[in-house]
């Protein structure tokens, strides 16, 4: 008998102790008062904190004892072989969304091979749904008069909704990545399953409220009190130019430096001009009254000249 006929033996017999142990295990669940309750879904029960052992037979077939986060990784060829032992569900993309190019462009080195990082660990976790895909459905098929099919197809389905969870985390991270890459301050509150890791306009949306919540957070923190003074040295100083009426409207100096005209000067000049304007005046008036008396006096002259009668 080869190597192989024996594992297969030992492993049928394994399977059949286990099937044996299960049939006479006298544990039962957790029971309610209301007949209308619903059965558990196993028969562990379920406490604040319960732990269970498995047994040798179940240890030996399905690893139990491998660690979870420690184990050695599997080869290429071996990871490829298990994965084309199960063909892939019809219109289902195992994929991993792609990077917003937006963003990629953005990033730095680090951000990249961070990117690239989360990117190859989705695609690897996607390969965990085909063998489970297909003991979903062998179950449905082969075991459907099996009456514990649906406690066994609710625990698969919580299963899956586990792995779910770790892919979006993923893509939840590698958001937040693209949205560092255009400031660092940006993250995301929600997340969607998109053929990016966010949709573009979303992406574009995001951006966009976050500026703007940056910008009224910066005028919100403006010092009100400084401005206040601000505004009030300024009435001050313009309340200076209306008082007094020889108050120069421009600071004090000569025209070449300060860009204008004194005016004091200015009014001095004006008082000059209209003092020299009035005493022109007065000094014609006082010529204009004299001429007239030489005028007269003449002609009381010739009148008393006793040689022109």
């Amino acid at each position: 008998m080869s190597s192989l006929e024996e594992q297969l033996l030992m492993m049928q017999q394994q399977i059949v102790a286990l099937q044996e142990q299960l049939q006479g295990a006298t544990a039962t669940p957790m029971q309610s008062g209301d007949d209308t309750a619903t059965l558990p879904l196993h028969s562990m029960g379920i406490r604040p904190r319960y732990d269970w052992s498995p047994s040798d037979g179940l240890t030996a077939l399905m690893n139990l004892d491998a660690p979870l986060h420690t184990s050695e990784l599997l080869s290429d060829t071996e990871r490829k072989a298990i994965i084309e032992s199960y063909p892939p569900m019809a219109h289902v993309d195992y994929k991993a969304p792609a990077t917003i190019p937006t963003a990629e462009c953005a990033m730095n080195k680090g951000q990249r091979h961070e990117d690239s990082s989360l990117r190859q660990l989705q695609y690897q976790l996607s390969a965990v749904y085909r063998p489970l895909d297909i003991l979903s459905h062998e179950l449905v098929t082969c075991e459907a008069g099996n009456p514990n099919l649906e406690r066994y197809c609710a625990m698969l389905h919580d299963v899956c909704k586990l792995l779910l969870h770790v892919g979006a985390s993923m893509t939840y991270a590698r958001t937040n990545i693209a949205l560092r890459a255009i400031n660092p301050s940006f993250s995301l509150k929600s997340s969607n399953e998109v053929t990016y890791t966010l949709p573009l306009d979303e992406f574009q949306n995001t951006l966009i409220q976050q500026s703007a919540a940056r910008k009224a957070t910066r005028a919100a923190s403006f010092n009100p009190r400084q401005h206040h003074w601000a505004h009030k040295d300024n009435s001050q100083s313009s309340g200076s130019f209306s008082n007094g009426p020889d108050q120069p409207f421009f600071r004090p100096g000569p025209p070449s430096q300060q860009g204008g005209f004194n005016n004091a000067n200015n009014y001095n000049t004006n008082n000059n001009s209209s003092s020299n304007s009035n005493s022109n005046s007065n000094s014609f008036r006082t010529n204009h009254c004299s001429n007239n008396n030489f005028r007269a006096n003449n002609n009381n002259k010739q009148t008393t000249n006793p040689f022109c009668q």
